[in-house]
């Protein structure tokens, strides 16, 4: 997945799933690179009866999966970047490939729609990427395989759908206990119940199992948008529960829980950055809403072996920026602690270490305008790494120039860049 320093101006399409979303601010100030000693974490509260009579086996068989992975807007497999944009009136969408090895963006087709396009997402499979895609008014749909050549293969759906995960065979909505598979070769939809009450987030693929997070509550949870009173109260005294969901077996395995709310009244959450090996990442940040400007921040680890925690970094009361962590190959390499005005904290997983590189985005709002360059947004499988770069012109908009550098350069603040051709109308 790739992340972007700012939201970009509109280029006049709605993306129903757009995956380019930011977390809260992050406070910071000192980190140490040793961690320390781990500390198991209590014992979990058993969950009400009517959650755990949900961890049952909802369906008898279960179809074959593949090799999981999560669906992005923009999509990469350590080799190329896709991606792509609308113009003029809405109803083309024009598929764009930057190559790494080249250095050059190009054209793959335009994707059209008489009565305007919602672009829902876009994977790789195999050479080929896979869009799904529905008409302004939600009446057609279809999914498109594009080939590397740019020819089109149209498959026509009954309904909109929008993956969570896909596979080399299929793709997958996961939404609660009612979800859908859809054979990529014929374009079946299968519909089956998962054991996933009051499903809160998919944050990623573990061992090729999808980590949860469902909402716990002794009462039924209201939709959100019905009750919104009642929905607070119910939180207020309810519990956020990771799990590993497996899709082959259709079964939950619980990692921990925590409460929904803090007791102290402070805001407080943890974020999902990767995995790596057989631990889990994530930053937990905690606000104090009596001073906005004093947050803590703390990476932490957590061995799914021992169900054992470890503080790995903590910073504390300067305010910034936080993006998901970067992977290779699945395994989490980076996170990105912090942003200052012109300076990018990140964290080194393999050895500990912290490394602060420059950057920097358009001032004011102005986007098109100023210094633009320095933020991380994918891993390359050569030791790469692609950051923003400049401004190219697509879609009647400017948009992100890319740039290509050394891993082991940029950390040691270098921005001597090789410019990636970016293709522009």
């Amino acid at each position: 997945m790739v992340y972007y320093p700012q939201i970009k101006p509109e280029r006049g399409i709605t993306m129903k799933k757009l995956a380019l979303v930011f977390a809260a601010a992050l406070a910071l100030t000192a980190c140490t690179a040793a961690p320390t000693e781990t500390a198991t974490i209590p014992a979990a509260a058993d969950p009400p009866a009517e959650a755990a009579a949900t961890e049952e086996n909802a369906d008898a068989e279960q179809f074959p999966v593949g090799e999981l992975r999560l669906t992005a807007f923009d999509n990469t497999d350590g080799t190329a970047l896709y991606g792509g944009f609308s113009s003029g009136n809405n109803t083309v969408w024009t598929v764009l490939r930057l190559d790494y090895a080249t250095g050059v963006q190009s054209k793959l087709c335009d994707l059209s729609f008489t009565d305007g396009l919602n672009m829902n997402c876009l994977i790789t499979m195999g050479e080929n990427e896979v869009a799904f895609c529905s008409d302004e008014d939600d009446t057609q749909h279809s999914y498109i395989i594009v080939r590397p050549d740019g020819t089109t293969d149209d498959h026509i759906i009954s309904r909109a759908f929008t993956p969570t995960v896909y596979d080399e065979y299929a793709a997958y909505e996961v939404n609660g206990t009612s979800c859908a598979r859809l054979d990529l070769n014929t374009g079946e939809v299968t519909d089956f119940t998962a054991p996933l009450l009051q499903l809160a987030s998919v944050e990623g693929v573990v061992d090729n199992r999808l980590l949860v997070t469902r909402i716990v509550s002794d009462t039924p949870l209201p939709a959100e948008g019905e009750d919104e009173e009642m929905r607070e109260a119910i939180l207020q005294n309810s519990l956020r529960e990771y799990d590993l969901y497996d899709l082959a077996t259709n079964t939950v395995e619980k990692l921990f829980d925590e409460p929904y709310y803090p007791e102290d009244g402070s805001s407080s959450w943890k974020t999902y950055e990767g995995c790596r090996g057989g631990t889990l990442y994530f930053v937990h940040t905690l606000w104090d809403r009596t001073t906005p400007d004093n947050t803590d921040n703390t990476l932490l680890a957590y061995d799914l072996a021992s169900g054992t925690w470890q503080e790995l970094c903590t910073l504390t009361d300067k305010q910034g920026s936080w993006c998901p962590g970067f992977s290779k190959n699945g395994q989490l390499e980076y996170v990105l602690l912090w942003q200052s005005a012109d300076t990018l904290t990140l964290y080194n997983l393999a050895d500990g270490t912290t490394h602060d590189v420059p950057y920097q985005v358009p001032a004011g709002g102005q986007y098109g305008t100023g210094k633009n360059y320095g933020w991380p947004l994918d891993l390359t499988g050569d030791g790469r790494i692609l950051v923003t770069d400049g401004y190219a012109r697509q879609g009647g908009y400017a948009t992100d120039g890319y740039a290509l550098v050394d891993v082991d350069d940029y950390l040691t603040g270098s921005t001597d860049y090789q410019p990636v051709q970016m293709w522009e109308e």
